[in-house]
């Protein structure tokens, strides 16, 4: 249907070309007006949910503010969701934006940026005193920078004196608002006898009472001036200290409404309270149920307790409220200013390239446009704001504040690259990034490709999509760097084949989670799916199924869509051990194992090590695999070698002992245990692995980097000797393990507390993102330098297909966080709302992604916005003819109109001629072979026929190879 709209339209376009004579200009003016009417047409709206708005004017002038002035009447709020600005009040609209030439090259240096930062803050707090200033910002150094009136979330938050009510990004002034209606309702209910003419404050508006917070100071010192000297001197002494004030307290000689002043004399400021919350009205709740809505979490398993009647059965299991426009993982140095918000214009919205370009960055500035205009999330509702006693505000209520309403639009976004883009990505590249969305502009600094691809997902997660459906961004200031360069995914095809589209999944969410390494376990002792084209029999008799095979074509066109993204793809052939597979198809180089001085028929072990013929196979095997696979690293396996076997076998023990030294000592297998293994037989192992390594170095040798290659810990548990460029990867021990791997000159991955594929019941989350693979708690003096990172290992003995998303995602999130975000980011509490937030924008992205805290909501799902994909069975295997089948009718269509088309030229070419209906035959034709080019192109019909060819031939083979019979 995608292609047989245009197809039909062009085929009413000949059919008017042929019939009217239609000037060229004319032509080209009806293309662009069905271009129009084609972008017009495609741009789907989202439907405004229905909000609730709950009217509190009347609840605090029931408790005597009406009793003492009459209020004036409220002016209605005008309702501004989709509402049309007229283009004269648009700031800058209309106004080109520059070329890059004309755009300078700003210097950047991150101390200026900071200290402008907290001048311009030190200026709006002398300015704005009514203001609550949230602190703890971390700054490069990891030092904290305080008086900037933002929000900045970069370790555990301690509010102590600073108390921010309701919505982590609501901007009213909830307290200073209840604080200065408190007294004001007091002061009235003390003067009533007097009949002081007061104007009375709408409690429950609390913006306009805290922008008029000095307006509302004095008109109460007049009317109380000639009447209590007393009241108001202890007025003015609260009005200037009711933001440091936690706990809002009045002398007793004011004689205070006691009713209203419960409203926020108890926030609770513990660093485990999951909702920080505004007012509620005292009348709102149960008698006898003060405050029955104070949550206090229980990160155990994610409960929510009442604080002032905790019982086991009064437990109320529920995930976190999701924050708003928050970014995972946490950058280095964030500052997000909540009292500045901008919004997007979705209609002029763009990137735009300032200097170095690339493929890369072109195509990424198109995938992250779509994100941000059709994926972006809506703020979180809440249902607990119906709850009795509740104090959680709708949402849907901040968006009529002038914050929102009048906020700026961003239409422009400058990238600007300093160095040019390399191909692919290596464990050498610069990842840092800068983020300034500023009222002068907004910009994405970095000094390489991949820096720009991880500021381009920042970016498009700090916008969010208000209840009235508008997309906004907060004032905000990011620079940022990974922690570790080496952040990876390990995924296994060998136990469970893995389609391609999955895997394509698979790094779409590592792009999200700023993960940028790929382990592949690609082959195992249950299958080998790799398509040798040394040896085509390996996957022929290797793998579960003909079918389920990756092509190198296959292979080259992952290592594309990872390279799009920034991430690289490091293969493993696990040796000598988990080689049954390759025994199917070549057991002359596997070691059969022996049962006292008979072999076991059928029963082979791994790699043979004895014979000269294996390192040969192998030498050609991996010569092959580094040029298939184009990343630096390789990673060799070692890991549960079955040594039995080896002590075993005859042949194994003449090569132990060549390299005792004793040659001519006679072998007796009747001595051999099947169950025990002597400790020299380790020295086969390490024989072994120094020869393979030689091998694979000297492939390496005409590769621009080389090669280094990556074992798992077994082989520094058994004492191997290798070159100190290895890297071990441990997975079984602690800190202790990855000491010893750095003292004895490896560099160390660490992977023990992420093996995601062991599931528990309940929220396990808080485990992973607790795990450090550089821990230094215990003692442990462990150089982070030689610790490049760690994996999020996913084996596949009970993940397939349909499962594997949402077993990954967004579990491994959390080592995606303590990889990239600074060591001193350990707030589970703080982790857990944005993780909330994270969670819905993967799933509105496409994601199937799994469950993360316990009972929520996500708004909506949304589809993949890709054009890169392909379906699930992997290009030409998994029915192809029904695959091929949209495109061979379009095809057909195609030879169909095309073939109408000449039959009407020469029936009525001498009409044509006769009737000067067209005045340039050579004009028509020419237009119609343009036609015809774009169709072939678009619909890639040449590849395609030549893909049907290869694969229907390959098909006609297997039906007559009596070996897929």
């Amino acid at each position: 249907m995608k292609l047989f709209l245009p197809l039909l339209s062009t085929t009413i376009l000949l059919i008017k070309v042929t019939c009217d004579p239609i000037q060229q200009g004319q032509v080209n003016a009806l293309q662009g007006g069905q271009a129009q009417n084609a972008v017009l047409n495609g741009q789907n709206g989202i439907h405004d949910s229905e909000l609730n708005k709950v009217n509190n004017d009347q609840k605090l002038s029931n408790q005597g503010v009406a009793s003492v002035t009459k209020a004036p009447k409220r002016r209605k709020r005008k309702k501004h969701r989709n509402v049309s600005v007229p283009k004269e009040n648009i700031p800058n609209a209309g106004v080109r934006a520059p070329n890059p030439a004309d755009i300078k090259d700003p210097v950047f240096n991150v101390q200026d940026i900071v200290k402008k930062a907290k001048e311009d803050s030190l200026k709006e707090t002398t300015q704005n005193r009514g203001v609550p200033q949230v602190k703890m910002i971390q700054d490069v150094q990891q030092n904290k920078i305080e008086g900037i009136p933002v929000q900045a979330f970069t370790a555990d938050q301690k509010a102590k004196n600073v108390v921010v009510g309701g919505d982590i990004n609501n901007q009213n002034v909830v307290k200073e608002g209840n604080q200065a209606a408190n007294q004001i309702n007091g002061l009235q209910s003390q003067d009533s006898q007097n009949n002081a003419k007061v104007p009375a404050a709408n409690a429950n508006s609390y913006d306009q009472v805290a922008n008029n917070l000095n307006n509302v100071h004095q008109e109460v010192v007049r009317g109380n001036v000639e009447t209590n000297n007393q009241n108001q001197q202890q007025y003015n002494n609260n009005a200037n200290n009711n933001v440091n004030n936690a706990n809002f307290q009045v002398n007793n000689n004011n004689n205070f409404n006691n009713a209203n002043n419960n409203n926020f004399n108890n926030m609770n400021n513990n660093n485990n309270n999951g909702f920080v919350q505004p007012a509620v009205n005292a009348e709102s709740q149960r008698p006898g149920m003060k405050d029955s809505l104070k949550i206090v979490w229980d990160w155990s398993d994610f409960l929510i307790n009442y604080e002032t009647y905790v019982m086991p059965e009064q437990k109320n299991r529920r995930a976190p409220q999701a924050t708003t426009g928050e970014p995972w993982p946490m950058p280095q140095y964030y500052v997000a200013k909540a009292n500045k918000v901008y919004r997007i214009d979705k209609d002029k919205f763009r990137f735009n390239i300032v200097k170095e370009s690339c493929d890369i960055i072109e195509r990424a500035v198109e995938r992250y446009r779509d994100m941000i205009i059709e994926d972006t999330i809506m703020d979180m509702y809440n249902n607990l704001q119906h709850a009795q006693g509740t104090s959680i505000r709708d949402v849907s209520l901040k968006y009529n504040d002038d914050i929102y309403v009048k906020a700026e639009a961003v239409q422009v976004v400058n990238i600007k690259i300093r160095r040019p883009c390399t191909k692919f990505p290596n464990d050498q590249m610069d990842e840092s990034y800068d983020v300034f969305v500023k009222k002068s502009g907004s910009y994405i600094w970095a000094n390489e490709v991949w820096g720009a691809l991880r500021g381009l997902e920042t970016f498009s997660q700090l916008v969010f999509r208000g209840t009235d459906n508008v997309l906004y961004i907060k004032d905000t200031v990011i620079n940022d760097y990974p922690r570790f360069p080496h952040r990876g995914i390990h995924i296994d095809s060998s136990r469970h084949y893995v389609f391609k589209e999955v895997i394509y999944d698979v790094l779409e969410g590592m792009a999200q989670n700023k993960m940028n390494v790929m382990h592949w376990h690609i082959v195992d002792d249950q299958s080998f799916p790799y398509q040798s084209k040394a040896f085509p029999e390996l996957s022929e008799k290797g793998a579960y199924h003909p079918s389920f095979v990756y092509t190198p074509e296959d292979i080259a066109d992952i290592i594309e869509y990872a390279r799009m993204r920034g991430i690289r793809v490091m293969p493993e052939f696990d040796t000598p051990g988990h080689t049954y597979s390759w025994g199917l198809s070549h057991p002359e180089h596997m070691t059969q194992c022996y049962q006292g001085a008979h072999p076991v028929s059928g029963y082979l072990g791994p790699l043979d090590p004895s014979k000269n013929s294996t390192y040969r196979f192998l030498k050609t095997l991996f010569n092959e695999v580094l040029h298939v696979f184009p990343d630096q690293y390789i990673h060799l396996g070692g890991d549960e070698v079955p040594m039995t076997c080896w002590s075993s076998n005859p042949d194994v023990l003449k090569l132990l002992n060549q390299l005792n030294g004793k040659p001519n000592e006679p072998i007796n297998l009747q001595n051999v245990d099947p169950y025990m293994y002597s400790y020299d037989i380790r020295k086969v192992l390490e024989y072994y692995e120094q020869r393979l390594t030689q091998d694979i170095k000297d492939i390496a040798r005409n590769r621009k980097n080389g090669v280094r290659m990556v074992m798992w810990q077994e082989i520094m548990n058994n004492n191997i000797q290798l070159p100190n460029d290895t890297i071990i990867q441990i997975w079984q021990g602690d800190m202790g393990d990855v000491q010893r791997a750095i003292d004895m000159g490896y560099h160390a991955l660490y992977s023990t507390c992420w093996y995601l594929d062991l599931i528990e019941y309940g929220t396990k989350w808080p485990k992973y993102y607790m795990c450090d693979p550089a821990d230094t708690s215990m003692g442990y003096q462990i150089d982070e330098k030689k610790v490049l990172g760690g994996e999020a290992a996913l084996w596949a003995e009970y993940i397939d297909n349909e499962n594997l998303i949402s077993t990954l995602w967004p579990r491994a999130s959390a080592p995606a966080e303590r990889l990239w975000s600074s060591k001193d980011v350990r707030d589970v509490e703080a982790a857990g709302k944005r993780l909330q937030e994270h969670r819905c924008r993967m799933l509105s992205r496409g994601l199937t992604v799994g469950q993360i805290s316990g009972p929520d909501y996500c708004l909506r799902r949304g589809h993949r916005r890709d054009g890169e994909r392909v379906q699930n069975c992997t290009g030409s295997r998994c029915n192809l003819m029904l695959a091929q089948g949209g495109s061979m009718v379009t095809a057909l269509l195609l030879i169909l109109v095309l073939g109408a088309v000449i039959f009407s030229l020469k029936m009525s070419g001498t009409r044509i001629v006769q009737l000067k209906v067209c005045r340039n035959r050579s004009i028509f034709l020419s237009f119609i072979l343009l036609i015809v080019i774009y169709f072939m192109c678009y619909t890639s019909l040449w590849m395609q026929v030549q893909e049907f060819k290869g694969s229907f031939e390959k098909r006609i083979k297997s039906y007559s190879d009596p070996r897929y019979s």
